[in-house]
């Protein structure tokens, strides 16, 4: 009497994987053969099948994600301010992506300047402007990811409190990123398997947020010119103060004092407000000269979106 039993052996290769991955690691062999056992007269023989080898395809996909719990807080003129994003490979295999920013959504109250984006060198979470470096790509193994940040500065205007700018972190894969999952790459796979463009399409964006605050703050800024080309005995000094409002808002009581320096005399009614003249003595108008220093007394001073507050307060001096 003779048995025939068929028995089908398969090995399978599994890549150690967490939540993300994509299953098999890509370019991992899968090898299948089948055994023939059967008996002859009470003798038992075993034959193998010829054995296939097959490499795991390579999926293609990305996961992009603002990391900061809210809204960065910011004022006018910041420079360097931080948005915080988490770049990882949610494929299967080693894969390169490109980097770009996109500070120009629609609906953002304010636009950014200076957009950089930064790799957190050393892993620590906080961005290092002297360590974390500039870069426009970063390589993932499958499962791995790269803290990333995007730097920018604030613009110099004022904005009601709580305008909110949007921008954004993409990430897209240098072997396929379509956008169009299923899409296929033939030989582009890690040792040259086939690639495909998973979930994502190979490319993923997301937007964090800045936030301006609606602290307010004054801003003073002197200037001077002189005349002639030597600056002696006799020279006019004429100095130039800017004022202005950081934040949308209202402040009161706003009196600019500025001593006349040393060694030089008040030229009598030099003093103007946005051009206009002021007269020297305690009158009427806010300015006033006390002997010793000019002053301006500017009172309720208020900013709003569109009507920036500015105001220009010059008086000249002699040199002695």
């Amino acid at each position: 009497m003779r048995k025939i039993l068929f028995i089908a052996l398969a090995w399978i290769a599994v890549g150690i994987t967490n939540i993300f991955a994509k299953g098999v690691l890509a370019g991992t062999e899968i090898s299948n053969f089948s055994t023939l056992q059967y008996e002859i007269n009470g003798v038992s023989y075993t034959t193998d099948s010829n054995t296939i080898i097959d490499k795991v395809d390579q999926v293609i996909d990305v996961n992009v994600v603002w990391n900061d719990a809210s809204p960065i807080i910011v004022a006018s003129g910041e420079i360097n301010r931080v948005l915080t994003f988490k770049v990882t490979n949610t494929g299967n295999g080693n894969d390169t992506f490109s980097l770009t920013y996109d500070i120009a959504n629609p609906s953002s109250d304010f636009i950014v300047t200076n957009p950089r984006i930064f790799i957190d060198t050393n892993n620590n979470g906080v961005f290092d402007v002297s360590i974390d470096q500039p870069v426009s790509s970063t390589m993932l193994a499958a499962d791995a990811f790269a803290t990333i940040f995007l730097v920018s500065d604030m613009p110099t205007s004022s904005y009601i409190s709580g305008s909110i700018s949007s921008n954004a972190i993409e990430a897209k894969s240098t072997i396929g990123g379509s956008s169009a999952p299923g899409t296929i790459y033939p030989g582009a796979g890690a040792g040259g398997v086939f690639a495909v463009d998973g979930m994502s399409g190979g490319v993923d964006k997301d937007w964090g947020k800045y936030e301006m605050s609606g602290d307010l703050g004054v801003k003073l800024t002197k200037s001077a010119t002189h005349s002639g080309s030597e600056v002696s005995t006799g020279t006019i000094v004429s100095y130039n103060i800017v004022v202005e409002l950081q934040a949308n808002g209202s402040v009161g009581n706003l009196i600019i004092t500025d001593a006349i320096p040393a060694g030089t005399t008040y030229v009598a009614g030099s003093l103007k407000l946005d051009g206009v003249s002021l007269t020297d003595a305690s009158d009427s108008d806010s300015g006033r000269f006390t002997g010793t220093s000019i002053e301006v007394n500017l009172g309720a001073a208020t900013q709003s979106l569109g009507d920036p507050y500015i105001k220009n307060i010059s008086f000249d001096v002699m040199i002695s």
